[in-house]
């Protein structure tokens, strides 16, 4: 279960990695509003994935988990956000911040689903929850990469 995380982890940090050098290469190539766009696309979507598997693997409570993913996600968002303009740092921040705190509550839901009042089965139907929000967040970043390349190059 560990390796896994840690892959799945490791796959979107690469997407991200790709995608910003990608928009990089590109900035001025594309007008504000396209940038907004692809910014709060990929900010969002990257900080969603990687705040669900670090908050699958860190052990720690609930309320510094959340304190980490936010300052991961902001800093992400402020990242992708500053390849447009200075107007879009605070829209990339939002975007970044909304996106881990998504993805840090579905992996308290899905590591305890008592906290929506829904039933508890097995200890292993959380654990292949847990799989398949990992591989689902995983392929939604690459969904969201692949697409954010296509329209670079359309």
């Amino acid at each position: 279960m560990l390796i896994f995380l840690l892959t799945m982890l490791l796959i979107n940090s690469l997407i991200g990695i790709w995608l910003f050098t990608g928009m990089f290469k590109k900035r001025k190539v594309f007008d504000d509003r396209f940038g907004m766009i692809m910014a709060a696309c990929s900010g969002g979507i990257i900080s969603f994935s990687i705040s669900l598997q670090l908050a699958f693997l860190l052990p720690l409570s609930f309320s510094y988990i959340s304190l980490i993913n936010v300052i991961i996600g902001g800093s992400i968002g402020i990242l992708f956000g500053s390849l447009v303009k200075f107007q879009s740092l605070l829209s990339g921040y939002f975007q970044g911040f909304i996106g881990a705190i998504m993805g840090t509550m579905l992996s308290a839901v899905t590591q305890d689903p008592s906290l929506c009042n829904l039933p508890i089965y097995y200890e292993e139907s959380i654990l292949h929850n847990m799989y398949y929000f990992s591989v689902f967040g995983t392929t939604l970043t690459m969904l969201t990469a692949y697409l954010i390349k296509y329209s670079m190059k359309v």
